[in-house]
């Protein structure tokens, strides 16, 4: 079970006051979970940073406050400066190995469409990651799927491809697109171009003269 750790201190200020915090380098933060009681907390920036970009929202934070023990946690809603991206809050969810999590887990494409190597199709991706859920211990980094099914255009994989352990449910909906093939966008212009041209075609003249036409039908009136 992978896990990456992180140090905290406990905060007092709250509200208004949190900038403060910010000034001083720190970002507020809160700890909360089924069995504790939520607690107000402040990160060192750059080593959070450093651990939501290694962790995301899936792998394991062992969270320890001061100098109490660690406790695991998931890292749940992030806020970020919506002009620098920096964070502003974070809500950490602590874990209880006994009981079911979700999480958000990032889907990994492997290998090599044939549609693509083989008929110059292109690859469109879907979701890039699945919600599941699972007992902290089963939770996965990634789960792979094998682009190798995908041999014609219009091939797609969905949620339902996707291939986990038992003690994994999957909770997205199972008819999402995960990958597909397009066809290349010179075989799309060709038919566009082909079917232009057969109704751009003109018209099969109409015969003049023949038995049933406009001649035929002026001579039977002088005849008349």
């Amino acid at each position: 079970m992978e896990q990456i750790e992180l140090k905290a201190e406990p905060r007092e200020a709250l509200g208004k006051h949190v900038k403060q915090i910010r000034a001083r380098g720190y970002v507020p933060a809160i700890l909360y979970g089924s069995q504790i009681e939520a607690t107000p907390i402040q990160i060192e920036n750059k080593a959070l940073r450093k651990v939501l970009t290694q962790a995301g929202g899936n792998t394991l934070i062992a969270l320890q406050i001061g100098d109490k023990k660690s406790v695991l946690t998931l890292a749940r809603e992030i806020q970020r400066d919506t002009i620098r991206h920096n964070v502003l809050h974070v809500d950490f969810l602590q874990v209880v190995m006994t009981e079911k999590i979700t999480a958000e887990i990032p889907v990994v494409l492997t290998g090599e469409a044939p549609a693509v190597k083989e008929r110059g199709g292109i690859l469109v991706h879907g979701l890039e990651t699945v919600e599941v859920q699972c007992l902290p211990g089963d939770l996965p980094s990634s789960i792979e799927v094998d682009l190798a099914s995908l041999t014609d255009f219009n091939d797609m994989l969905t949620v339902s491809d996707l291939r986990v352990p038992s003690s994994v449910t999957i909770l997205s909906e199972p008819e999402s697109v995960i990958a597909r093939i397009e066809a290349p966008r010179k075989v799309e212009e060709e038919e566009v171009e082909a079917v232009v041209e057969e109704l751009a075609a003109p018209a099969e003249p109409e015969l003049v003269g023949k038995e049933g036409g406009p001649a035929a039908a002026k001579g039977t009136e002088e005849a008349e």
